[in-house]
């Protein structure tokens, strides 16, 4: 597709769907145009300089033009992408975001691929881009991210528990081999990410568990995956973390 900066202008708003195998990934790149992610099916995570979000079907990402990023994508996946050139796009914000999925903000994504934009007047996609513009500033956010340390002392244990928290059984465990002290390291962790080691490890295991929501796994196999001994114990530590129950995530796919 051509950029702003070539002689066809970019439309406000263009969609397409993919659907990336599972685990695939892209480096650290950035774009000159804006993106807004959603997910019909599946999960991936974004990562930025910052901190690294998470999208599922309940959710959508906005990226800004030139934010340099990285993506890793679960299974199951049928992603719609939405390109919005930058005149629009500074309207939308200049941080990444994490935005609460609704039906109509989904049905104006939806309404931005190509055979129903080219079916209908100019006029009429004018008034559906005004809307969806409107829902992308009016949405709630959603704290699925979390802030990578960058102190080289935790940022490897911090890479290492993104990659695969079930391997860690505890948060003595996955701080032994770290290079400092238990002191320094709590001090590190709340001074670079504003949480204790252990809340962020929990933290990144709720984002892990709702990647395995979303790809369709049961509640019942996440929580003993994640080493609870019971589906209403991980539901309780679910809910008192998001504010939502695992099955608000993993319904999300067959609600829309």
């Amino acid at each position: 597709m051509p950029t702003d900066t070539e002689h066809e202008p970019r439309p406000r708003y263009l969609g397409e769907t993919i659907r990336p195998a599972a685990g695939e990934r892209y480096g650290w790149h950035s774009h000159d145009f804006g993106q807004l992610i959603s997910a019909a099916s599946g999960s991936m995570y974004v990562g930025t300089p910052e901190r690294v979000l998470l999208l599922s079907p309940a959710m959508a990402v906005w990226i800004p033009p030139d934010v340099d990023h990285w993506m890793r994508y679960g299974a199951n996946n049928e992603m719609l992408y939405v390109d919005v050139n930058r005149r629009e796009a500074s309207r939308l914000g200049a941080q990444c975001r994490v935005m609460a999925m609704t039906p109509l903000l989904a049905a104006l994504i939806g309404a931005t691929m190509p055979a129903g934009s080219h079916a209908r007047a100019p006029r009429h996609n004018e008034v559906l881009h005004d809307l969806l513009r409107r829902e992308l500033v009016s949405a709630a956010d959603v704290p699925l991210s979390v802030v990578m340390p960058r102190d080289r002392r935790i940022a490897g244990a911090a890479r290492a528990a993104l990659d695969d928290p079930r391997a860690i059984g505890s948060t003595g465990e996955w701080l032994a081999g770290v290079a400092a002290s238990r002191k320094t390291v709590e001090r590190l962790f709340v001074a670079e990410t504003g949480m204790t080691p252990s809340r962020w490890l929990r933290h990144v295991r709720v984002l892990h568990a709702i990647s395995q929501l979303a790809s369709g796994d049961k509640v019942s196999a996440v929580a003993a995956d994640m080493g609870y001994e019971s589906a209403s114990a991980f539901s309780y530590m679910f809910r008192r973390t998001l504010g939502m129950s695992p099955s608000d995530v993993g319904g999300a796919t067959r609600r829309r």
